[in-house]
């Protein structure tokens, strides 16, 4: 394939179908994009503009998550949504021989890379890292967190729920009726309702969580892009964790959550000096 063309694979990885975008020239340095967590997110829907920029400089792979895109419909409801998604992909990158690559993650992907890094067993081939609008779990905005939430099908509700991740979605017009028919697809409506799901007999208290502290473990570069109009995050996320990470830095773009959607020539421009250790 060209350096312009992605492909579309499936490799068994943990016991589960996974699927992944592929495109560049598999000689080139690896980039890893994992995607969002929305209603009707893929990786062509959350990378395409940004796979074909990448690919012209290295090889990019971008995996769909458990529960999104061709991959399995799958969730464990005893666990958090990092906590079986970090080893799907650690399978994933030896089924499909990454040894070594930048990983790049937006809203949620960014916070399972985050995950991944803070944990101590080191499950991912993690060289660099970039969190776009993803912080790990905190600083979410209650208000935003159930907006995402509140999706049934249809039209309108992929419009408003990408008005949630950009500055203008008037311009997506395509992009709000490919979300809409993803997420038509079988399991995937299911699988996003289903952590939700509470049993009301019983109380349950979420256990101690030393993601915070553990950032200070994080050994490699570390790059938080925080969107200047983010809706759904707290104003200034970015800095805050770049001060608990000492290999992490801090930028703000004139954006809002997802720069990688509306902005993705913009976004780019900016990783392509740290992708390449400039």
């Amino acid at each position: 394939m060209s350096s312009n063309d992605s492909t579309m694979k499936t490799v068994q990885a943990g016991g589960f179908r996974t699927s992944y975008l592929e495109a560049g020239d598999p000689a080139a340095p690896t980039v890893v994009l994992v995607h969002d967590g929305a209603f009707g997110t893929t990786a062509e829907l959350c990378w395409g503009p940004v796979v074909r920029r990448l690919s012209t400089d290295f090889h990019v792979l971008a995996p769909e998550l458990l529960g999104w895109g061709g991959t399995d419909k799958v969730v464990f409801l005893d666990r958090s949504p990092y906590a079986f998604r970090v080893p799907h992909i650690a399978a994933w990158c030896q089924e499909v021989g990454v040894q070594e690559a930048a990983f790049v993650g937006a809203s949620f992907g960014g916070s399972l890379i985050l995950r991944a890094l803070t944990d101590a067993t080191r499950p991912w081939p993690v060289s660099r890292a970039v969190s776009i609008s993803g912080t790990g779990g905190p600083f979410r905005l209650p208000a935003g967190t159930q907006a995402l939430g509140d999706y049934d099908p249809s039209p309108e509700a992929a419009a408003r729920l990408t008005g949630l991740l950009v500055d203008d979605v008037g311009p997506l017009g395509a992009h709000v009726q490919q979300r809409y028919l993803n997420s038509l697809v079988p399991g995937h409506w299911e699988a996003m309702k289903a952590p939700g799901l509470k049993n009301p007999a019983v109380q349950r208290q979420a256990p101690a969580d030393p993601f915070l502290e553990s950032l200070a473990s994080v050994d490699v570069p570390l790059l938080f892009v925080e969107g200047r109009t983010d809706q759904l995050l707290e104003r200034g996320w970015s800095k805050t964790l770049a001060d608990l990470a000492p290999t992490a830095t801090a930028v703000q773009l004139d954006h809002g959550h997802e720069p990688n959607i509306d902005a993705p020539d913009e976004l780019v421009d900016l990783l392509l000096p740290f992708l390449k250790g400039d």
